[in-house]
């Protein structure tokens, strides 16, 4: 898993966003689709692509993909130690 492979997961899950449009450093919350839909999408697709859960305030403390992606990542390091 790398953080390309992840925001092209991003631009794919939220409809609206085109191909090839975001970055590591875009603030997701700030493009235009972002809204309550688009989070379950994000949500939904974090746990069917990586397998594993976030919480909203996890969610809430990340502020750009790279962020998000640094989340998944040690949720997944968490879950491989248990």
């Amino acid at each position: 898993m790398d953080i390309d492979q992840f925001v092209r997961h991003f631009e794919e899950a939220i409809e609206g966003v085109e191909p090839n449009s975001l970055t590591p450093d875009t603030q997701y919350h700030k493009i235009p689709q972002w809204d309550s839909l688009a989070l379950l999408c994000l949500l939904a697709m974090i746990d069917s692509e990586y397998e594993v859960q976030i919480s909203g305030p996890d969610l809430r403390n990340a502020d750009t993909l790279r962020d998000i992606f640094a989340l998944i990542q040690a949720k997944k390091q968490e879950a491989a130690a248990a």
